[in-house]
């Protein structure tokens, strides 16, 4: 059944085309003559003339559109069209409604063959006056108006003049058999035609707001070969649809949407019609902008309060104020979640607090749905990480920013001094095994927000551009949810960027660039966790709020790792000596392995856990570490006092140097090579020069030279003068049951030195030469 508008106007062009029947019925009788065939017929053709043929027609225009709203008069109005333009759109509309007017059109094209709307059959039907004429003929050329945004569309190239076949656009054919919906629409000097609504917030809620008016978002990928029809498409759209169209364009390359971009406007501009754009950066067109910030905490926290006191439910200021810091949600986005948590049976009974029902349904709207990553327990607290006591004040301090950011913000008014809306972004270095990922579930529970760990496996992809979208998509996903991001070998996406030497470089440096400008606009709280802190992007690292460190734990620290890895749930057959176990230099989440393989084996033996299996299985996490790993009840030989010696070393400095700084100060055991020492500044190697004994007895004496290195010469000195004093005052009782005797050589031999700075191809450096004798050698 068709709509009454259109009934009403195909009626009028009925009677229209009665009378243009008429006078082509007159023009045929002026062709045709006498009837005659052959040459007398050829003549005929040529007796009437050419004004005979042409201007013998009514001296008015027809009225072929009724009163009324219908997207045939949205459109008109839209591209400003003359009466024959829009009466041209609803000759070419007449066929797609009715069948029996692609015969008609056949006649007046002179070939039956040709069912389809000419310029022969338009001008026959609507040229019937010079200006008319003048105007179609313009309009229905190739950069006519009718022509240009691809209203009315034909094969071009190839067809005889008057004759090539036209045709309305097929989304424009679908859009104008519905009847049009009432819509008031804000005055035309309210409202811009052309607007660029950038930036990283919410940019359809901020074009909403301006357009005060339904507005539909539409994604254009501006580097699909399709793009400029895609365009043209959506401009026809925003002609006759209801809600105003806001297009985002997003792309590989900023070049491709600038180009999308220009072409838009020129359709706008030079055409009719209102389309406004979505960009996360400003275009160079001279038309208005708006910039879609964040939305403010204030705002966030009186949305809550007033969907709460609509729906008739008590939400003190203060708890509106924490739900308003955790969830990154739009007005609408408040109301949806609070008419969610009304759906919830608890809601009536009022056993619960109206804060936790809020925060219950906004969980569940949130996070359904994720693409590139999953939602992970936060049930640890506190006491489940053993840290030391610098890294554990520097979490404190993260969980205390992030809760008050937003109080303190407002009550102090540091917004006129620091920029506080976004962030914060956080890096937790390390080495692996450290407590990285556990520290930050950890912060998740105490802020009482999801982490959410990003799957890097879907997030970078080897097609340029798509990995900017998608970690674009995890940052709105993270605005929204108020998640905790979590990435996990960050240094793989926030690398270093490099000289370029290919088109490959040149597009990870773009990407890159983008991913430091993308970041820093992002309001939530992101945790970036890598062990090669050496890698990131130094542009990167200076727009990190806090740069936590993970350092290998110390002894003590080891032993309560331990302690904690075996809980009171499991039978044990006496007392089990962790202290034993904290000589072996492993990171938390080897010591974690290695317990479960523990607790494994004595369950696979059907006894209780004891210190032998927690030394099997030590033996075999070093065995899979691929580490030096011998069997149960190996004798003391010259290779374990080595080890012992060199451990014993290591673990004075150590001590000393956590004592006095700090920084975590690495100790490199082994050459001081480059690449042994990247990354790890300030840091102190222990090498083994010498080593020699006598073959009576079980003794060894040992030579070390001990250096430091900083990318400050100052702080170089200071740690070895440090080191110097540890060493100086260092007196082991025993090692491996021997006697030991440590002596600084204050008087070296400099040539000694030289060649093992040379070996290293290192300038020389200034170091601490020790000798330590073990056992009966002399």
């Amino acid at each position: 059944m068709l709509d009454p508008w259109l009934t009403e106007a195909l009626d009028r062009l009925d009677t229209w085309l009665v009378r243009v029947c008429d006078l082509e019925e007159r023009r045929a009788q002026l062709l045709a003559g006498d009837g005659a065939g052959g040459w007398v017929g050829v003549r005929n053709l040529l007796a009437p003339t050419a004004g005979e043929l042409t201007w013998a027609t009514p001296a008015e225009e027809p009225q072929l559109l009724p009163a009324g709203a219908h997207p045939l008069r949205r459109i008109a109005g839209a591209l400003s069209l003359e009466d024959c333009e829009t009466h041209a759109l609803l000759v070419l509309l007449a066929p797609h409604l009715e069948p029996r007017y692609g015969a008609l059109y056949a006649v007046l094209n002179d070939d039956l063959q040709a069912p389809r709307a000419t310029a022969r059959t338009l001008l026959a039907v609507l040229g019937r006056t010079p200006r008319a004429r003048r105007v179609l003929l313009a309009s229905l050329g190739q950069g006519g108006r009718l022509r240009r945004g691809g209203l009315v569309q034909g094969p071009g190239e190839g067809s005889a003049p008057l004759k090539e076949p036209l045709d309305l656009a097929a989304d424009l054919v679908e859009a104008l058999q519905v009847p049009a919906p009432p819509r008031d629409d804000p005055p035309a000097d309210e409202l811009p035609t052309f607007l660029v609504v950038h930036g990283h917030g919410d940019r359809t809620a901020a074009a909403r707001a301006r357009a005060a008016h339904p507005v539909a978002g539409v994604r254009l990928n501006v580097s699909l070969p399709s793009a400029a029809e895609d365009l043209d498409v959506a401009w026809r759209r925003a002609l006759h649809a209801d809600a105003l169209q806001l297009l985002e364009l997003v792309g590989d390359e900023p070049r491709d949407v600038d180009r999308i971009a220009r072409r838009a406007h020129e359709l706008v501009s030079e055409l009719g019609g209102r389309i406004w754009l979505s960009t996360t950066v400003p275009t160079g067109l001279p038309v208005p902008h708006l910039l879609a910030g964040g939305t403010t905490w204030p705002a966030r926290r009186a949305w809550w309060l007033a969907a709460a006191e609509a729906a008739g439910l008590s939400l003190d200021r203060e708890a509106a104020g924490r739900l308003a810091t955790r969830h990154r949600l739009s007005e609408e986005g408040v109301r949806a979640t609070v008419d969610s948590a009304l759906a919830d049976p608890r809601a009536l009974d009022g056993a619960e607090a109206v804060e936790d029902l809020f925060e219950r349904a906004a969980q569940t709207i949130a996070h359904r749905g994720l693409r590139h990553g999953r939602l992970r327990a936060t049930t640890r607290t506190f006491d489940d990480l053993v840290v030391r006591r610098t890294t554990r004040a520097a979490l404190e301090r993260l969980v205390f920013f992030v809760e008050h950011r937003d109080r303190i913000n407002e009550a102090r008014g540091l917004d006129h001094r620091y920029r506080l809306e976004q962030g914060p972004l956080v890096l937790f270095s390390g080495r692996s095994g450290t407590g990285k990922t556990l520290a930050a579930e950890i912060v998740a529970g105490a802020l009482g927000r999801p982490m959410q760990v990003v799957d890097l496996a879907s997030l970078v992809s080897k097609y340029i551009g798509e990995t900017e979208k998608n970690i674009d998509e995890v940052l709105r996903e993270g605005e929204a949810t108020g998640a905790v991001l979590f990435f996990d070998e960050a240094d793989s996406l926030f690398s270093t960027r490099t000289e370029v030497s290919s088109s490959n470089d040149r597009y990870a440096n773009l990407e890159v660039g983008y991913l430091l400008q993308r970041i820093e606009h992002h309001d939530g709280l992101v945790i970036l966790a890598t062990n090669l802190r050496q890698s990131i992007d130094e542009a990167f690292l200076r727009r990190l709020q806090f740069r936590i460190e993970f350092p290998m734990p110390e002894a003590s620290e080891r032993e309560q790792i331990w302690s904690l890895m075996v809980p009171e749930g499991v039978p044990t057959a006496g007392p089990l000596d962790f202290s034993a176990l904290s000589r072996h230099r492993l990171a938390g989440g080897h010591i974690r392995n290695a317990a479960l393989k523990a607790i494994f084996l004595a369950e696979q033996q059907g006894q209780p856990l004891t210190q032998g299996h927690l030394d099997e299985g030590v033996r075999i996490e070093l065995l899979e570490l691929g580490r030096l790993s011998r069997p149960e009840g190996s004798p003391l030989d010259r290779g374990l006092v080595v080890r012992e010696v060199g451990e014993a070393l290591h673990g004075a400095m150590e001590a000393v140097l956590r004592e006095r700084f700090l920084k975590e100060v690495h100790i490199v055991q082994g050459s001081p090579t480059r690449q042994a020492l990247a990354g790890k500044r300030p840091a102190v190697s222990l090498v083994m020069y010498r080593i020699s004994a006598r073959r009576a007895d079980g003794g060894v004496r040992l030579g070390f030279i001990v250096s430091a290195f900083s990318d400050r010469p100052e702080e170089e000195n200071e740690l070895l003068g440090v080191v110097h004093q540890c060493l100086g005052s260092f007196e082991p009782e025993r090692v491996a049951g021997l006697p030991v005797r440590v002596r600084i050589q204050e008087s070296y031999d400099f040539d000694l030195v030289h060649r093992f700075w040379s070996s290293h191809e290192q300038p020389v450096r200034a170091s601490v030469v020790v000798d330590v004798e073990v056992g009966g050698a002399g």
